[in-house]
């Protein structure tokens, strides 16, 4: 059941980027390679800190989650798509996706054996996620600006 589970959070959200606008969609992939890098380096960390384990995962990837391939990949591009440019409504967004994901998503995963949370609570979590998205936003508009100027 684990495997099937870790198997629909790596392929299944692929799926969801064929309902979006596929110009939109390439503009904001790179921000979602980004979020990626990004949770790989928090992953990275969190091992050294031992923040958090990931308990058992597809057989291919180790210390990672299974859900910094796809999930947060496909979520940064569904947050930036339906919110960019207006950052307050960013924000906000990724508050409650933060939120959702540190009191609600971790504790199932954790509940069903997948991740255990260690030396970081839930709110220590939200914040390393909050941080990111800032860092994904100011990303982006690094991005645009650079795009801008080689268009002038």
């Amino acid at each position: 059941m684990k495997q099937m589970i870790l198997w629909g959070i790596l392929v299944i959200p692929w799926f969801l980027l064929l309902l979006l606008d596929k110009q939109r969609v390439k503009r904001f992939f790179t921000v979602g390679l980004f979020a990626a890098l990004m949770m790989t380096i928090a992953y990275q960390i969190a091992e050294k800190m031992h923040w958090w384990t990931v308990q058992e995962n597809v057989f291919f990837l180790t210390s990672m989650g299974a859900t910094i391939y796809c999930l947060h990949i496909v979520i940064t591009i569904f947050v930036f798509y339906l919110t960019y440019p207006g950052f307050i409504l960013y924000i906000i967004v990724n508050v409650i996706l933060d939120l959702i994901h540190g009191y609600i998503i971790v504790p199932f995963l954790a509940k069903i054996g997948l991740y255990n949370l260690y030396d970081i609570n839930h709110f220590g979590l939200f914040l390393v996620m909050t941080s990111v998205a800032i860092i994904l936003y100011l990303f982006q508009r690094l991005l645009d600006f650079i795009f801008e100027e080689s268009l002038a």
